[in-house]
């Protein structure tokens, strides 16, 4: 029987809004100063694919676990899996931000989704557990279609969202779709307990949440100060 701590599942909810409040904040302001947008881009696509994309996958998984049977982490599958979230938003951000139309918003929307999906699928793929995996790909498919959804509009709210309350609700929004995705492809793979496989070694989860905390916080640190500067700008 799997188990969910409701602690972290809220946790791993705040931490996607955080992330995608201030990549829209990010965005807002490089399309309002196209001049000074070479920083602006990376720094969103860092809060958004970084912060509330993988950052949220892996407090997910933390969250979930399984009476008598320990979880690890593989790092280098751990690790790419968080280049392909970063990556796959900066793309997106980046196609979108040139002149917006409803084709590109498609195109970039499809290619965001399935990166967000791959992503997931890697961070999951990362877990090591004394069990085999049963995928039920009818969730498997369910699952890459709210990420595409989901990718579609978080990339249309980048370009056409401005007041902050308008950025507030999108990134409650954005946090409740990029959640909905992960913990739906969660319920895609059936834990078979396998003893004659090797037995893990759990990962020490508090270190691995305070780890995962302390990057985050010095990036949406980061993000906040670049959003003061850029508002200070604006007033001048």
């Amino acid at each position: 029987m799997t188990h969910y701590d409701i602690t972290l599942v809220l946790f791993s909810y705040i931490i996607s809004v955080a992330g995608s409040l201030m990549a829209l904040i990010m965005t807002r302001d490089a399309q309002e100063n196209p001049d000074n947008s070479g920083g602006l881009i990376p720094l969103g696509a860092l809060c958004l694919g970084g912060v509330g994309i993988w950052s949220m996958h892996f407090i997910g998984m933390i969250a979930f676990s399984m009476p008598n049977m320990n979880m690890g982490y593989d790092v280098w599958l751990t690790v790419f899996s968080l280049f392909i979230g970063i990556g796959v938003v900066y793309m997106g951000l980046k196609f979108i931000g040139n002149e917006f139309s409803i084709v590109k918003l498609i195109l970039a929307g499809f290619v965001v989704g399935l990166g967000v999906a791959a992503m997931h699928y890697t961070g999951m793929l990362a877990m090591q557990v004394q069990a085999n995996i049963i995928w039920d790909w009818t969730i498997i498919i369910s699952s890459i279609g709210i990420a595409v959804v989901a990718a579609t509009v978080a990339l249309w709210l980048s370009v056409h969202v401005t007041h902050l309350w308008q950025i507030t609700v999108s990134a409650l929004v954005m946090g409740l779709a990029v959640c909905g995705m992960h913990y739906t492809g969660m319920t895609a793979a059936t834990f078979v307990y396998d003893p004659s496989l090797p037995v893990v070694q759990p990962t020490e989860v508090l270190y691995f949440i305070m780890i995962i905390g302390a990057i985050d916080l010095i990036i949406l640190i980061v993000a906040f100060m670049v959003a003061m500067t850029q508002a200070r700008m604006r007033s001048i």
